[in-house]
């Protein structure tokens, strides 16, 4: 007969109470630094308010009144070498890990005061938050987007759940190299929905990564109550299921706070595994700006005044006198550092100056803005990265060696990981099926096995979690098996990935390299067969790479290596078995695969003066055997081989030159019409070389359409050498 058998969960939720006699057995030392840094964060958040209704801060401003408590106790809980990732409800999260960092070590309020760089970082995020050139990240950032390495301030982030892949990824990254370095992920309620967080806790557990889930559970992600967003009232219960123990806290409480992080913290050093904690906590005021939820009818005024009786603001220093820890006095005096101290930061910022009705006003003086010229700057990154690097081609090589694209592919990698250790390749099956599924990790797993990781099929995950790691210095290779899956991870990818380095004023990078096989005409079908080179484009931060054959990947997979930036090395399966030829002897006597083939410099790989023909990937090899049937009827189609994708990277110069000498220009994609390159290039082309056209702009590509699995179908969905060498002809007698 049937029966059921209970199957208990790897992990175990608790809660956690704390009581006066945790309160006495602190360290008094800690219990002042706690005091301040609530007199501080409420102080800060209220004149943050204070300054927006002076609309002397531009967009939302997202205070924490109210949830003070997390950030007090989470900041002295942690070491000066831990690291925090937080939302767009930052401010005390970031300036509370801030002052601890730049506080002198023993750092005591009462003795040492506001010491100069503990009035700086409060300066800096004040002004930050104002979008003033003082501020973290040169103004760019503003409320959301709040970052300082130095701190361990990995970044608050605008997009809700958008940075717990990143600060799991910094975290892995650590462990990776045996650092014992501690990082709180910190999101609200509303995040715990997000599929990302379901993606990087698996893997977290999965991994041993030693990263805290801290949910601030305020109970609203707006006006949505979260018994509207959650099956289940508690929210550390959801953890269990991915082997995650949990613990849920009085987030009203900077010292349940401070216990709960301590000793997670000290847990997780000794034996790195990721931990959760809820912290049940309240906002005052609505989602921004400080009319109260109850304003907009989604809480009631009692509900709002039964949370302002456990204000931590008032109850935690009520508690600290009843238990004879600390006189009202020298309460008094953290509260006047805490005033004193903001008082200082709005004066940074701005200054008083007469109105016009003969009154005093508060204004930002015109030097405290970022200059128009930092505008631009810093989307990628402008220092010489290729100091002492010759670039070479083809031509430059007497004697090669055979290599087929996809051998190219792993070798590259593999020399990669041998001359730097902070290298790791990762994605689903890179480290199975004795090189990957397409072959492209051969030989890697033998050398390398602890840096070669196989991924669950989570795309956000570990994407996100690769450009964590990447934030803090390791440099990954991930594998995207086909394009269309790196759409699961778009907001990791180009929110994050392809956006931050600007957003946090050029102080952060992202070097990873993004791998991935462009599948049409192998049958499978629209969601398998998608080129990324133009929609990659659409985001500035990313460099688009597309070499043709051997020789290009290996050169220009070392180039993309330096750089700082993300890179996007886009390979196509047609190509992988074709033949081709590397170095058979290191440049300057060093290994046969360092060499160096230049970001953005097209090739041109058959000169003519008819036409020129830009094309890239499988398209070279059509457009050539198209350019020599035409060369028999006496036309000269010069073929371009534009290796590189991206809007920066693009060479218009070679073209340029050669539409000098041709008049006409035909651009040939396999992809989509919606989905090329070519629109932007021939918008360029004519703004840049209108004088030299003699005609429009042909373009051949693919109909309108999902490539399809059908052979009939999709034989005819790719264009055929038969069309670009007819297309060709055309612009050749500059009849387009």
């Amino acid at each position: 007969m049937s029966r059921r058998i209970e199957q208990r969960p790897p992990a175990a939720c608790h809660a956690l109470e704390v009581d006066a006699s945790d309160l006495r057995a602190t360290d008094r030392a800690e219990l002042e630094r706690m005091a301040f840094l609530l007199f501080l964060v409420r102080d800060f958040e209220m004149a943050v308010l204070d300054l927006k209704d002076a609309d002397l801060i531009h967009g939302p401003a997202h205070t924490s009144v109210g949830q003070e408590a997390v950030a007090a106790g989470m900041a002295v809980a942690l070491r000066k070498g831990d690291m925090v990732g937080s939302t767009h409800r930052a401010h005390g999260h970031f300036v509370s890990k801030a002052v601890m960092y730049y506080a002198p070590d023993g750092y005591r309020p009462l003795q040492h005061g506001v010491t100069a760089p503990v009035q700086d970082a409060v300066n800096r995020t004040l002004a930050e938050i104002m979008g003033l050139y003082e501020g973290w990240c040169r103004g760019r950032g503003g409320s959301m987007h709040l970052y300082d390495a130095a701190s361990g301030n990995l970044g608050s982030n605008a997009i809700v759940g958008g940075g717990i892949p990143l600060a799991t990824g910094a975290a892995w990254a650590e462990k990776l190299r045996g650092r014992d370095t501690v990082v709180v992920s910190v999101f609200g309620d509303g995040a715990i929905n997000q599929g990302c967080f379901h993606e990087v806790a698996n893997m977290a557990a999965l991994w041993d990564v030693p990263i805290l889930y801290l949910v601030e559970n305020n109970f609203y992600a707006v006006g949505t109550g979260t018994p509207e967003s959650s099956c289940i009232e508690d929210l550390a219960l959801r953890s269990l299921g991915y082997g995650i123990d949990s613990l849920i806290v009085d987030g009203m409480d900077p010292l349940a706070m401070y216990i709960a992080i301590r000793e997670a913290a000290e847990a997780m050093r000794s034996n790195p595994h990721p931990f959760f904690i809820e912290a049940k906590t309240y906002r005052h005021f609505h989602h921004a700006g400080r009319l109260p939820g109850s304003a907009f009818g989604y809480r009631s005024k009692d509900e709002e005044a039964e949370w302002r009786e456990r204000d931590p603001i008032e109850t935690f220093p009520q508690r600290l006198i009843a238990a004879g820890l600390m006189s009202a006095g020298e309460l008094q005096q953290l509260r006047d550092l805490a005033r004193a101290s903001i008082d200082a930061a709005v004066a940074f910022c701005t200054e008083e100056r007469e109105g016009s009705a003969g009154d005093t006003v508060r204004v930002i003086p015109a030097a405290k803005w970022p200059p128009l010229e930092s505008l631009t700057r810093d989307v990628r990154c402008e220092e010489d990265v290729f100091e002492g690097v010759r670039f070479i081609e083809r031509e430059d090589v007497d004697a090669t060696t055979p290599m087929a694209y996809v051998g190219a592919i792993a070798g590259a990698t593999r020399r990669a990981m041998e001359r730097d250790e902070r290298v790791i390749v990762l994605g689903e099956e890179v480290a199975n099926l004795r090189g990957g599924a397409y072959q492209a990790t051969r030989g890697i797993k033998e050398v390398f096995p602890e840096r070669l990781i196989n991924t669950p099929i989570s795309e956000t995950g570990f994407i996100g979690m690769a450009g964590g790691a990447a934030s803090v210095g390791m440099r990954p290779v991930v594998e995207v098996m086909f394009p269309d899956f790196a759409l699961m991870a778009s907001d990791q990818l180009f929110n994050q990935i392809g956006k931050l380095r600007h957003m946090y004023g050029g102080n952060i990078s992202f070097p990873l390299i993004v791998r991935t096989r462009v599948a049409i005409g192998f049958g499978y079908g629209g969601q398998h067969s998608m080129d990324p080179g133009s929609f990659f484009a659409q985001f500035s931060g990313w460099r688009i790479m597309a070499p043709s054959n051997a020789f290009d990947y290996v050169g220009m997979f070392n180039t993309a290596m330096r750089f700082e930036d993300p890179v996007l090395m886009l390979e196509h399966g047609m190509l992988y078995d074709s033949p081709g030829e590397v170095p058979a002897e290191g440049i300057d006597g060093g290994h046969p695969l360092d060499y160096y083939v230049p970001y953005g410099k097209a090739r041109v790989v058959r000169e003519g003066t008819d036409v020129t023909v830009l094309t890239y990937l499988t398209g070279v090899a059509k457009c050539l055997q198209a350019a020599e049937a035409l060369a028999a009827e006496g036309i000269r189609a010069e073929v371009i081989d534009l290796r590189t994708l991206d809007y920066i990277g693009m060479d218009y110069e070679a073209i340029g030159r050669s539409l000098i000498k041709t008049g006409s220009l035909l651009i040939v994609e396999e992809g989509p019409r919606s989905l090329t390159l070519g629109a932007r290039i021939a918008d360029e082309v004519q703004e840049r070389f209108f004088d030299y056209l003699d005609c429009p702009v042909g373009h051949v590509t693919a109909p309108d359409v999902p490539s399809m699995v059908s052979r009939v179908l999709e034989q005819a969905f790719i264009p055929s050498v038969e069309q670009i060498q007819q297309q060709m002809a055309v612009g050749a007698r500059h009849a387009f």
